[in-house]
């Protein structure tokens, strides 16, 4: 800089951390100083739209109303999902629930299949995509805190720091540096000692490292995102997995797993709600036990990666079919967990086929919606529709009394006995532990962050009247209020353990005003 306080070419090129620390913001900012900024090219653009704060608390904010309105809106099976007829079936649900347009709308939009949709998966990966953007954006800032950190500063940093403590020693300056240096390391603080010319100086900080949690924070999110995302492609749900007590069904998707529900059981409080409700059933993989357990609905049993939820129950009715020939072609029992609606009644119900396909059973029992008897299926009886393939309309509509038999289609249908349905929700996520390793660096950096704040010190010390060393201490910590009390504290200290005497000490307050103490 010139004597005139101009800078030289030399200083406007390049200038160091001293001299953007000494001079004022206009002065880089102006046309004396350098040329106009070049115009960013696109990728900058982009690269900066996918770094931004704010793009990103739009991305989470559309990701939790994506959540939201997958969890309050009816989601299709997986089953259902993967086969165009059967969710022509279910989808028939949806629609007296929500009514038009709002039933075609939510179809348009996935919303049936939120959490399987393309949609909601590019808008992780795109979430995904700006966390990381946003983290590499900062590495260098922080990589630069940590390993070069801003030992020199201004001496007008010294008057004007929001933390200020004034400190007395009868100790000359070279003397009392040592000594600060040594009780700031026992505080835990790394120090370097440095000087402007006029005075002796010392930079402290601690906890330095705790500013590479936020990479942590950072990736655990990112992993459990792409974990959801890879979770999603290849794995898979079923939220209604019903199997009647005492039956066995297989689990499918290749999984070689076959669930037998041995009992179900219930429990009421005397005011007659439910205060329990668990299966005990047994999984058998390849025709061999794999495992046996409760399942309740907080207490899911784990074979491999998929995970058996009890989510819910109901009725089902045990039937019994023989053919023309009195040959048994139909013994085990359906669970009626659909609602149905007809005559405007809606009643539960559940379905079997029979044969290769050969016939389609739809079996209803009477209404639990209507304050009086059901005018159309008798308390005890089961109502039967029979289908033909690709027929719209019954081709026999028969009401059976329990332990009645009556001969229907060339079939002779017997209603045994009524029974319950253990409802499970059935869920393999093969990345599962990739999730816990995820939340584990979410933990672990979130506390690295807010346990082990970085707390920075500058010293400056000038040598007294008397010979002694007039010490300030100065801090621009980013949490002032949290950090004054600290801050003070540590002066008081440093002051005790070298003899000396505090003679000012100026700190903001909760309410944003500074407090200013000498003795």
């Amino acid at each position: 800089m010139t004597a005139t306080g101009t800078l030289t070419p030399e200083e406007r090129a390049n200038p160091g951390p001293e001299l953007l620390a000494a001079t004022p913001k206009d002065d880089f900012t102006s046309p004396a100083f350098g040329a106009a900024r070049p115009r960013r090219d696109w990728f900058d653009q982009i690269w900066n739209v996918l770094g931004s704060i704010r793009f990103g608390v739009v991305l989470i904010a559309l990701t939790a109303t994506s959540v939201f309105l997958g969890t309050v809106i009816m989601q299709a099976p997986g089953d259902v999902q993967a086969s165009p007829e059967l969710f022509a079936a279910w989808i028939l649900g949806p629609r007296g629930r929500y009514g038009e347009p709002w039933s075609s709308i939510f179809e348009a939009l996935e919303l049936y299949r939120v959490f399987q949709s393309l949609w909601f998966r590019g808008l992780l990966a795109l979430l995904s995509l700006s966390i990381m953007v946003n983290v590499a954006s900062r590495t260098p800032g922080i990589i630069a805190v940590v390993r070069r950190p801003p030992v020199k500063v201004p001496t007008r940093f010294f008057s004007r720091a929001p933390l200020r403590v004034t400190v007395s020693f009868p100790v000359p300056p070279d003397g009392i540096r040592p000594k600060l240096a040594t009780d700031l390391g026992r505080k835990g603080y790394r120090t370097i000692a440095w000087d402007d010319g006029s005075a002796l100086a010392i930079y402290a900080d601690r906890n330095r490292y705790g500013k590479y949690g936020t990479f942590a924070n950072h990736l655990g999110l990112i992993i459990i995102l792409g974990a959801g995302v890879l979770g999603n492609v290849t794995g898979w749900r079923e939220d209604a997995f019903m199997v009647p007590e005492g039956t066995t069904r297989a689990v499918g998707h290749d999984t070689g797993l076959v669930l037998r529900n041995e009992a179900f059981v219930e429990e009421y409080f005397p005011n007659g709600t439910a205060s329990d409700f668990r299966s005990e059933v047994v999984v058998l993989k390849d025709g061999k036990e794999a495992a046996r357990g409760t399942i309740r609905v907080n207490e899911p049993l784990d074979v491999g990666t998929v995970r058996f939820h009890q989510a819910f129950f109901g009725p089902a009715v045990a039937m019994r079919v023989r053919n023309a020939e009195g040959a048994i072609v139909y013994d085990d029992s359906t669970a009626l967990g659909f609602k149905y609606d007809g005559d405007g009644v809606t009643r539960n119900g559940g379905n079997f086929v029979l044969g290769n396909r050969q016939f389609a059973v739809f079996v209803l029992v009477p209404s639990a919606s209507l304050q009086a008897p059901d005018p159309v299926i008798p308390a005890g009886s089961v109502r039967l529709e029979i289908f033909a393939p690709r027929q719209p309309r019954p081709v026999a509509v028969e009401t059976l009394a329990q332990g009645e038999k009556r001969e229907i289609v060339g079939f002779t249908f017997e209603f045994v006995r009524e029974t319950q349905f253990s409802g499970l929700q059935v869920v393999d996520n093969p990345v599962v532990n990739v999730i816990w390793i995820g939340a584990a660096l979410m933990v672990m950096g979130s506390m690295a962050v807010f346990y082990l704040p970085l707390r920075r010190i500058w010293a400056r010390i000038e040598t007294s009247p008397d010979g002694g060393s007039v010490v300030t201490l100065a801090s621009a910590h980013v949490n002032e209020v949290l950090f004054a009390h600290e801050f003070a504290a540590l002066g008081e200290h440093l002051a005790k353990k070298g003899g000396g005497k505090v003679l000012a000490s100026v700190q903001p307050s909760a309410m944003g005003d500074r407090i200013e103490a000498g003795s």
